[in-house]
């Protein structure tokens, strides 16, 4: 037998052991649970999620928030929100399109068609920001944080940036490549906006940079 047929051997060897030994010892400790509407789940139209500790945050279209917490569940919507005083000023829409998780600043920043609502992680004290605080479309549809707290909000009409007191919005006119922005990614101090049209527009170091499909 020579060298490449004996090194073939051996890859079929491991390629066995992997198959019959690698799923047992995977997956045998692991086990996946189900969730259905007429169990614990409002609404099976699920949008968003986000994970702290223990807690699993879901977002639904139509039912508000969901939170997980081991065998307890818990719902926050427009309707509870105005009856719960540890919630009075809560989620601004039961229609929620993103949600970003800043564990650092203990804050989950829930995206809705009417506008941005926050809370801790507990799910109190809750905040709201629409068009009149500054964001430039209520219609939102990513949300993301960067390496030095600031929030980054994509809409159909351009970026809103929240420093935790006032917004900045990035559109066509002063970097984007497009106003409707579909997805926000954040690495290191790099932030990473996708728009129509197949542009991708880069922000790092005060300056935006484009790169256009070619």
């Amino acid at each position: 037998m020579n060298g490449q047929s004996r090194w073939f051997l051996l890859f079929v060897i491991l390629s066995l052991i992997s198959i019959f030994f690698y799923p047992a010892t995977s997956y045998a400790a692991q086990s996946w649970m189900k969730y259905f509407r007429k169990d614990t789940l409002l609404n099976t139209y699920m949008r968003a999620y986000a994970v702290s500790g223990d807690l699993l945050y879901v977002g639904t279209y139509g039912d508000g928030l969901v939170i997980y917490s081991g065998d307890s569940t818990r719902n926050v919507n427009t309707k509870n929100s105005r009856s719960s005083p540890e919630v009075r000023d809560g989620l601004v829409c039961d229609n929620i399109t993103a949600m970003c998780l800043d564990e650092r600043n203990g804050r989950l920043w829930i995206g809705t068609i009417e506008g941005l609502s926050s809370c801790a992680l507990d799910a109190t004290d809750w905040k709201t920001y629409t068009t009149r605080d500054g964001l430039p479309n209520d219609v939102i549809r990513d949300i993301a944080v960067d390496a030095n707290g600031l929030v980054w909000v994509g809409t159909p009409s351009g970026v809103g940036v929240y420093d935790g007191q006032t917004w900045k919005v990035y559109d066509a006119n002063n970097g984007l490549y497009e106003n409707s922005v579909h997805s926000i990614t954040v690495q290191g101090d790099t932030v990473w906006v996708a728009s129509v049209g197949g542009a991708v527009s880069r922000f790092k170091d005060g300056t935006w940079k484009l790169f256009m499909r070619n």
